[in-house]
């Protein structure tokens, strides 16, 4: 990166900064010692592309994908993925006893890593020559390794996508006309879990059979005639029995296809609703993670507040959406048979013996994304 470009930005940040400050294009000109032309440039872009914060740019990141941001940086800087680097500077020195001198110095480091901006070089020489006197040379080296992690590519790969301009920030319904399949997207929201997946740690297969049948019991008693024979008790006892079992093994049946479903362990859902939308009016976020990637491999940390998600939209949607959707056994069943389980379900909620009311629509707008990093 020339220091051209470094200081067009360091510029560009300053001009930002002054801006939000209340001074004018005459002012800031000024300060900066560019014509007024070229501020107002600068805040035309600041217009169309925002800075991050610059709390923003220094991320705490609990969750990223290292094969997304390594391939990203790899092209945008159309290089191979730097691993490590390696400077070593010289000084060498010549000393004279008699009332001449003479001394030579010399050091260099230059990176060669496009992104990198301490890249510099130095070669100082000087020599004085002498004719008396004994000499004394002398030189040092001193080597200096330079690594490279996943923190120093995402922050390159942010800001490289910032300075194209390829980062579509979403804040509400009415900046998601420039977002389509494919685009870079930020934004904040406060994130929350599936809920069926933890409905299903308490909904095994053998509980809600048990609350199917009870269920089914306890409604066919309410309407038995107790007048009748000894007979028609016993026949009418059998018929419930039969019906119970038969519903309560369809249930458990149903259970168990939903859980191995929903029991993806390499990918997770979170439903999030994005921060600062406008007029009040809500975006809901579908961000699919792959577990492993999360920071100690702790799935719930993104439930612990508002994060900040720089991800590619894979789809949007102005409908309302089912969160059952890319569940292969649900998306398939027949809404009779969902309305039934939800009936004892709803059943065993109001019976107290857990609480089983799901939320089971996505409220529009909806963009779905999968995250490459996600910070505070």
């Amino acid at each position: 990166m020339t220091s051209n470009t470094t200081s067009r930005e360091v510029r560009l940040r300053e001009t930002d900064r002054l801006l939000k400050r209340g001074l004018g294009y005459t002012d800031i000109a000024e300060y900066l010692g560019v014509k007024k032309r070229t501020v107002e440039e600068y805040a035309a872009e600041l217009r169309r592309s925002p800075l991050p914060e610059e709390s923003d740019v220094f991320s705490l990141v609990i969750y990223q994908n290292p094969e997304y941001v390594s391939a990203l940086l790899q092209q945008l800087f159309a290089i191979g993925l730097p691993v490590e680097e390696f400077a070593e500077t010289v000084n060498t020195a010549m000393r004279k006893s008699a009332a001449e001198a003479g001394a030579q110095v010399s050091g260099g480091f230059k990176s060669a890593i496009p992104f990198m901006k301490t890249g510099a070089s130095a070669d100082v020489n000087g020599h004085v020559k002498g004719s008396m006197g004994g000499e004394d040379k002398g030189e040092q080296r001193h080597h200096q390794k330079f690594s490279f992690t996943q923190a120093n590519y995402l922050h390159n790969v942010r800001q490289a996508l910032y300075d194209r301009e390829l980062i579509q920030c979403v804040t509400g319904p009415r900046s998601l006309d420039d977002v389509e399949v494919g685009t870079f997207v930020e934004f904040s929201a406060s994130f929350q879990a599936n809920e069926i997946n933890s409905i299903l740690d308490l909904a095994t297969p053998e509980l809600v059979a048990a609350i199917v049948r009870h269920q089914h019991k306890k409604e066919a008693l309410k309407i038995f005639n107790f007048q009748e024979g000894h007979d028609a008790r016993q026949a009418y006892a059998m018929k419930i029995e039969i019906e119970a079992n038969a519903k309560a093994d369809l249930a458990s049946a149903a259970t168990i296809a939903v859980r191995q479903d929903f029991r993806n362990e390499t990918t997770r859902e979170y439903f999030g609703t994005i921060i600062g939308s406008e007029d009040g009016e809500d975006v809901t976020a579908v961000t699919i993670c792959d577990t492993e990637y999360f920071l100690n491999q702790d799935k719930d940390r993104i439930l612990d507040g508002t994060f900040k998600v720089l991800g590619k939209v894979t789809q949007v949607s102005y409908d309302d959406l089912s969160i059952l959707s890319r569940n292969k056994f649900l998306n398939r069943m027949q809404q009779p048979m969902i309305d039934e389980l939800s009936k004892h379900l709803k059943a065993a909620s109001a019976a107290g013996q857990f609480d089983a009311t799901l939320t089971l629509a996505l409220e529009a707008p909806i963009i779905k994304v999968i995250p490459i990093a996600i910070y505070l």
